[in-house]
């Protein structure tokens, strides 16, 4: 079944190549004619040759002079030589008969009526001598076929030229096929190690770029799996610890009920926890599903704006300092604005949760700055925001955007480790960009890059 493919690429390829050259031979049949056999070559050119030769010599040397003469021709040339002398020969010999004009349209036809070329000479000493040059064995020879007959020699090589090049050819395709197709099937079985790049080789062509294309289709695949499963067994460890507690707290209410308030304000806490997790969670949802695609044009002034009035209120109980610049600029040409596209909501999500981080790990005095510039020349806002905080170990910086992994926390809590996977996957969904680093002087850095537009005020 899975030859399928390759026979009918074989077969295919011989029809082509067999038509083809059937086609070619025909164009050669009408336009060219078909190609002369080297026997009438001979007998166009080299058997007269040899006729004039021996009458040159027997007209003046004689016959003693022609003998001495022809001993030294080929043998086959000296057996077809007939020399006749005496009286019974006619000194004035009939042209058309004994020298085809091979120039003639008939002169063929005439030659195999009399497969001879005759001519008679007078010798040195006046004796008549007559020349005969017999090729009846040479048109014996010429193969006798049609205008359109191919060749047995050109069908038998062509068909093993075609059927070996062919064969090769549906080979070289078909192979890597069937690999990516074996690929695809131990993917269904949910064998996500395999890959095809080593049993490729050194390709270079379309197929080999799909299998690369398929080792990384697989490897995301491995990835996403992996994620979900990690992510699957953190929100299980997550809702699993609260719903602990809420469990330890209504044992605790039933056997003594001067621990109802106590219990009761425990089991509001980890619901309202259990709120906020579900919330990350549906906001990581709604990335995911594509709300970044329903587009709005957003302020980024504006935006920032509520962001960095929200953060202020809540460094105020912990005595953090929020510095905002924007140097964004509104009228840039011809009274056009940069604007963003996309989802307010989740951009908005994605500004608080970077900031609230950094909040998260400042002190008191400490400064969380806030920063946004114009790269007029890439049409693209960037963004930072720093801390001033203990900042985290550079191996560990990517693994602050995977779900439920947490930096140290100071007392404002440790959060569930969402905040930054929901900012870069919402800044990505945006066409954009978040890298986090460390400063030189201290604390983190978050640096965004947005891309916006141009949007004409009204007027």
């Amino acid at each position: 079944m899975k030859s399928r493919l390759f026979w009918k690429i074989l077969i295919g390829f011989i029809v082509t190549f067999t038509g083809i050259s059937f086609g070619v031979w025909s164009l050669l049949m009408l336009y060219g004619g078909p190609p002369e056999p080297f026997h009438i070559g001979y007998l166009k050119r080299t058997a007269p040759g040899y006729l004039h030769t021996a009458a040159e010599v027997a007209k003046h040397g004689g016959v003693e002079a022609l003998d001495a003469t022809i001993s030294h021709w080929p043998k086959d040339e000296r057996g077809r030589l007939i020399i006749e002398t005496g009286d019974d020969v006619a000194p004035i010999p009939d042209l058309a008969r004994m020298r085809p004009d091979t120039a003639s349209p008939g002169w063929f036809s005439a030659l195999k009526d009399n497969p001879a070329f005759e001519q008679v000479v007078t010798g040195p000493a006046g004796e008549n001598i007559h020349l005969i040059f017999d090729v009846s064995d040479v048109i014996a020879e010429i193969p006798q076929r049609s205008r359109w007959t191919v060749p047995n020699p050109l069908i038998i090589i062509g068909g093993i030229g075609a059927l070996l090049f062919s064969g090769v050819l549906a080979w070289y395709l078909t192979r890597p096929i069937l690999k990516i197709s074996t690929g695809f099937e131990e993917l269904s079985q949910g064998n996500l190690d395999y890959r095809l790049g080593k049993t490729i080789g050194r390709r270079r062509d379309e197929i080999a770029d799909l299998a690369r294309d398929f080792d990384v289709m697989a490897e995301r695949l491995q990835r996403l799996v992996a994620a979900r499963d990690r992510l699957l067994n953190d929100v299980s460890h997550e809702l699993r610890s609260p719903l602990a507690r809420m469990q330890l707290a209504v044992g605790l209410a039933r056997q003594s009920a001067a621990k109802s308030a106590t219990s009761l304000d425990r089991i509001e806490k980890e619901a309202v926890r259990l709120d906020e997790l579900v919330g990350e969670l549906l906001t990581l949802s709604r990335v995911e599903s594509g709300a970044a695609q329903q587009q709005s044009w957003i302020d980024l002034d504006h935006l920032l704006g509520r962001v960095v009035g929200d953060a202020r209120f809540e460094a105020e109980a912990t005595g953090v300092v929020v510095d905002a610049d924007f140097g964004t600029q509104k009228a840039v040409l011809d009274g056009a604005v940069p604007v963003l596209s996309g989802s307010p909501e989740l951009l908005r999500r994605a500004f608080e949760n970077v900031v609230r981080n950094a909040l998260r790990h400042s002190a008191e005095g400490q400064v969380v700055k806030i920063t946004a510039e114009d790269d007029r020349d890439h049409h693209r806002f960037r963004i930072e925001i720093s801390d001033q905080g203990p900042g985290i170990e550079d191996a560990k910086l990517d693994d602050l955007f995977e779900p439920f992994v947490r930096g140290e926390a100071n007392a404002w809590g440790g959060g569930f480790g969402l905040g930054l996977s929901i900012a870069q996957r919402a800044i990505r969904a945006h066409g954009g960009d978040i890298k986090i680093g460390n400063r030189i002087e201290g604390g983190l850095m978050v640096t965004i890059i947005l891309p916006y537009q141009l949007r004409q005020t009204d007027a």
